[in-house]
């Protein structure tokens, strides 16, 4: 019997070589990639609306945005972000760092505020670093506290600029540890004259609590609109004086 040419035998031997090496490669990719799940989860992305810095006085700030939540069932437990104050030569001057967060289906207003610098500042830059998603299991009703006897006034001189006096109603049955008041003066077509913050400790359910802010400094607009917005985070069962209510979380980065 004829023996087959060396070369022949080389070729045969390395094809079968690279014919085990194609069969490892496709089985394992196969085996890696996962079919997607039926019932997967699509989070969409907090919204940034709208974003404002506002010039107190010399060299002291305030700064406020608008994020909407996208999603129906799940909220934003804790958003992390990060403001920056960048100086005329595009410098860092000062860089806040915090979170926030955003109940499913919600579109709410965040304040920072004092912000203070040694420099002034020309522009900012505002980021959301990561999200932490929960589904809350309890309900929690969508209006939680309403506000009553609202007076907004003028100070002499001596004691200021202006000041706000009103009225918070803790209208639902939950007691809470903390509750953010934030008011928004708005002046012609809804610009944004100033911002201030307060807020409630100890809030029992049906009781009301009084509130008063000034403004010390002058700000250019007659406020013709004045909205207060009392946020609460539900999703902390520490914020419950009675704990009610448990969570599911899941991260997301962006």
């Amino acid at each position: 019997m004829r023996q087959m040419p060396r070369f022949l035998k080389q070729i045969i031997i390395a094809g079968i070589f690279f014919g085990i090496i194609g069969l490892i490669s496709y089985f394992s990719f196969f085996k890696d990639v996962d079919p997607q799940p039926a019932n997967s989860v699509i989070i969409k992305p907090l919204e940034i609306r709208f974003k404002k810095f506002i010039k107190v006085k010399d060299f002291d700030y305030d700064f406020i945005v608008e994020i909407r939540n996208q999603n129906s069932d799940y909220g934003a437990v804790e958003a992390s972000y990060e403001l920056s104050l960048l100086d005329s030569q595009n410098q860092p001057a000062v860089i806040k760092k915090g979170s926030l967060y955003v109940l499913p289906n919600q579109t709410r207003y965040e304040i920072i505020s004092p912000i203070k610098a040694e420099k002034e500042i020309s522009k900012f830059e505002f980021k959301i670093n990561n999200v932490s998603w929960g589904k809350l299991k309890d309900y929690i009703p969508e209006t939680l506290f309403l506000t009553k006897n609202r007076e907004y006034s003028l100070l002499p001189p001596a004691e200021g600029f202006s000041k706000l006096k009103a009225t918070l109603f803790n209208s639902s049955s939950f007691d809470f540890d903390l509750v953010d008041v934030y008011i928004i003066l708005f002046g012609r077509d809804d610009q944004i004259l100033n911002v201030g913050k307060t807020d409630v400790r100890t809030f029992l359910a049906s009781t009301e609590r009084f509130f008063e802010i000034k403004w010390a400094s002058p700000f250019e607009g007659e406020p013709l609109r004045i909205e207060i917005y009392p946020y609460t985070d539900v999703f902390k069962n520490e914020n419950f004086i009675k704990v009610y209510g448990t969570q599911e979380r899941f991260q997301e980065f962006y």
